[in-house]
């Protein structure tokens, strides 16, 4: 189960960078045209879809990895560890912090009165959460896990 779960959170993280990739380039062509279109609403939706799964699989990682069981058993020691500390406080939180940023992002898209505002919006806040989102990315480990 816990090599399941780490696979599928690995690659996961493939599809949130393409839909932040995505989620940017319109964002950015859109500053420039000022109209807000379908597209664009959907690469942010798709955006804070695959990060909320991208979440879900993580918190799922919590319960069932070995590492992460043997780091809550003794945190004093694990926090102690920058390798451990990296999993248990670092990554956790700023990735957190990334979820949050889109989804605030996708409500003030939403919310935004024109086509403009919504691409400013969504560049801000989109673009700051795939910023958390690149320096929490544990890039040391394998970029792909089957």
């Amino acid at each position: 189960m816990y090599d399941l779960i780490l696979s599928l959170h690995n690659f996961t993280r493939w599809l949130v960078l393409i839909a932040a990739v995505y989620v940017l380039w319109r964002s950015w062509q859109g500053l420039r045209s000022g109209s807000y279109q379908t597209p664009d609403r959907i690469g942010g939706v798709a955006f804070t879809s695959t990060l909320d799964l991208q979440l879900l699989l993580g918190i799922l990682l919590l319960v069932f990895s070995p590492l992460m069981q043997n780091a809550w058993d003794n945190l004093g020691a694990a926090l102690q560890n920058p390798g451990l500390r990296f999993f248990v406080a670092e990554h956790l939180v700023v990735m957190l912090a990334a979820v949050i940023l889109a989804h605030i992002g996708n409500a003030r898209v939403r919310r935004a009165a024109s086509g403009a505002l919504k691409h400013r919006q969504a560049l801000l806040f989109y673009g700051l959460s795939t910023l958390l989102i690149l320096l929490a990315i544990p890039w040391w480990r394998p970029w792909l896990r089957f």
